[in-house]
């Protein structure tokens, strides 16, 4: 038997939204951030169950404001986070593990909690791409001119952008792997800047799928004027 889980993790604080509230808590067009990315979930019949990964001191919080207001308390699972994103990834993937019937296979999709236009297709995608021995992630090819710059922002060299993608989520694994990768990153004290890193420190072979331009990480009050744009217009006249 095979089941699939979803680890949305939203403990952060949000330092760069400059605002008193936190970034997964402001209001997109009268719906919380953290909302709209749960709802997003919640569509997709094959995910069984949704472990929301908060704040300890924001459980009743979430429970009250963001989850049973808008109908989806019932397929969450509220628990605390950690310090830090990797460590706020790891509590989610060991309860998985810990509420897991013997003899059960489980795939877990990890998303960013401030991504709320990840769309049905990118989520399908990864869950039918993903195997036992390598991750799937979401990505988009650069378009744009990069270029390596020294600490004084004088230009050291273009970097050519063939074969570069800038990597999304949701990032999908089997969980036995993930979360072996998980221990070995707290043996050889490696830090991720995603939890597929964690997976290649590890050893782990990892597979792009297509992103969509639209699945954009709310962090700064930019994004969250873009993510309002994104919303006034229909979306068939926004282009991936």
């Amino acid at each position: 038997m095979k089941m699939h889980f979803a680890v949305i993790v939203a403990a952060g604080s949000g330092l760069r939204m400059n605002s008193e509230t936190k970034k997964q808590y402001l209001l997109l067009n009268g719906i919380p951030i953290l909302t709209r990315t749960v709802m997003a979930f919640c569509t997709i019949e094959d995910i069984g169950k949704i472990i929301l990964v908060v704040p300890e001191n924001d459980m009743e919080y979430c429970k009250s404001n963001l989850l049973e207001p808008y109908g989806v308390a019932n397929k969450i699972y509220l628990i605390a986070g950690g310090n830090r994103r990797q460590d706020s990834v790891f509590k989610g993937l060991k309860y998985i593990r810990n509420t897991l019937a013997p003899g059960t296979e489980a795939v877990v999709l990890i998303h960013d909690g401030v991504r709320p236009f990840v769309d049905q297709d990118i989520i399908r995608n990864c869950i039918k791409n993903v195997i036992p021995s390598a991750a799937c992630v979401p990505g988009i090819g650069i378009s744009d001119t990069v270029k390596q710059a020294l600490p004084d922002l004088s230009v050291q060299k273009t970097i050519s952008r063939e074969h570069l993608y800038l990597i999304q989520t949701p990032q999908c694994f089997y969980l036995k792997p993930i979360l072996a990768a998980f221990e070995y990153a707290i043996k050889t004290s490696f830090w991720g800047t995603d939890d597929a890193s964690i997976f290649e420190h590890f050893g782990g072979k990892v597979q792009i799928v297509k992103g969509s331009k639209l699945n954009i990480k709310i962090t700064t009050p930019e994004d969250l004027s873009l993510g309002e744009l994104y919303l006034s217009k229909p979306r068939d006249t926004v282009s991936n």
